[in-house]
């Protein structure tokens, strides 16, 4: 369930595999960028002639998106020698109907960006997925891609599966003016990819800025789409709706989500030193690293071009401070690994507007919150805030149930190696969705004892 290579667990990744409290030294490679990989994937199948795309991630989520592509009508040739993959796509709107449905594995963001594609398009598609990616809710994306023509066979949880008819099965699809109640990559994305193909511009608010490499890539393609920022923090998006997508390439940076785990693991390890090479430099992906400073993190950001960065990190004693709810749309991956950090610092740690994270791969804030406090950290909670108050000593101990949740399970990993005694994560193979050498990474790094 690979691109390049055939990846399974193991002996040492599995469910009673625990991290020991050995330093980490050394330089660390992470995986392509997890949410640029997906993009470049629909993009190249929505563009007219080839896309070709270099360091995408090689992972299970990827992997569906490249095969729902296929079964979309795109053509993919897969160079293992140069790591490299090239799309000939079908341009808008004209992609096949399958006759099976698509199974999307555990794809939250494949998925809910090819369901807005689809429904800009004359095609009709089923869309299913894993048991975790069953239980997410897609009425997000519904309700507004129904305002612009397109049509729904769901449940009455709008849970999948889902069948999508597009707008222009029977009609035009119609450019919107949306008002979001969250701010969401893959809401924006889903309205975007449809409006692609409206007859004129589609506006969609939300409250904060979200991650805008749709926004980005899609301008590499020759879209006019423009984003404007108001003084109370509101992000306008308008794209107008256009006839067809030039075909551009794609160098994918490693994932400064993938990062994080790495560089929280070196802070909170006595006596370890990494550095981790070519992350995509993006101020917003990078504002998680300027916090963990902030708190007392010893890390240093050197920009190696335009587009990539190195991240050189080590053991520090962390200080927790507070954080804002206009801070927090740039972090909502970020925060089970930055809950880890807190729960390893000094003093209270904040963290307010978290309500976003009840609606990933698994409740994040439910994990988080009961996963700290099974393992003896005081946590508190109100509505959408998170308290961590933060120790020198972690009991730990306890088993995690990750969920189906790649996050959740690396986060409580990396908590082994500053607790007491070690944490036993269920649910190891999730991993595989984002960071399929996880363990490898740190395991080499510990060949780096001195």
């Amino acid at each position: 369930m690979y691109i390049f290579k055939k990846i399974s667990l193991e002996p040492f990744a599995l469910n009673d595999f625990k991290l020991k409290k050995n330093s980490l030294l050394g330089e660390a490679k992470v995986p392509g960028d997890k949410s640029m990989s997906q993009r470049a994937v629909i993009i190249g199948l929505a563009s007219i002639g080839q896309t070709v795309i270099k360091g995408i991630l090689d992972s299970e989520d990827v992997y569906y998106t490249l095969k729902a592509a296929e079964a979309l009508g795109a053509k993919v040739d897969i160079n293992k020698n140069k790591k490299t993959l090239t799309i000939k796509g079908v341009g808008l709107g004209n992609f096949k109907s399958p006759k099976k449905p698509i199974y999307m594995g555990n794809s939250g963001t494949g998925t809910r960006l090819l369901i807005g594609l689809v429904a800009g398009s004359n095609a009709t598609v089923t869309f299913y997925g894993d048991e975790s990616l069953s239980n997410r809710p897609m009425d997000r994306i519904i309700n507004p891609l129904k305002k612009m023509g397109a049509n729904f066979v769901f449940s009455e949880e709008k849970k999948l599966p889902i069948t999508v008819i597009g707008a222009r099965k029977k009609g035009i699809t119609m450019p919107i003016k949306y008002k979001s109640p969250v701010a969401s990559a893959q809401i924006k994305s889903a309205i975007i990819f449809a409006g692609l193909t409206a007859r004129g511009a589609t506006e969609i608010q939300e409250p904060n800025k979200s991650r805008n490499y749709t926004e980005v890539m899609l301008k590499k393609c020759g879209v006019e789409i423009n984003s404007k920022i108001s003084k109370k923090y509101i992000n306008t998006v308008t794209v107008n709706g256009t006839s067809y997508l030039k075909n551009c390439s794609f160098n994918i940076p490693s994932d400064p989500s993938s990062a994080l785990f790495i560089v929280v693991a070196c802070l909170i390890t006595k006596g370890s030193k990494v550095k981790v090479k070519n992350i995509l430099y993006d101020n917003m992906r990078l504002k998680v690293f300027k916090i963990l400073t902030k708190m007392g993190g010893m890390i240093k950001i050197n920009k190696t071009s335009i587009d990539t960065c190195e991240i050189t990190a080590r053991y520090s004693v962390l200080k927790n401070i507070n954080l804002h709810k206009n801070e927090t749309t740039a972090l909502i991956d970020e925060f089970p690994a930055l809950s880890i950090a807190a729960a390893c610092g000094k003093g209270k740690m904040i963290m307010r507007g978290l309500g976003e994270l009840r609606y990933k791969e698994s409740d994040r804030f439910k994990s988080i919150s009961e996963g700290l406090r099974d393992a003896g950290v005081q946590v508190n909670t109100f509505n959408d805030d998170m308290e961590i108050i933060g120790t020198r000593k972690v009991l730990g101990g306890n088993t995690i149930f990750a969920q189906n949740d790649h996050r959740i399970a690396m986060s409580f990993n990396l908590l082994s190696l500053f607790s007491e005694k070690p944490i036993r994560v269920i649910g190891n193979e999730s991993i595989m969705t984002s960071f399929p050498d996880f363990f490898s990474t740190l395991k080499l790094l510990k060949k780096w004892i001195r």
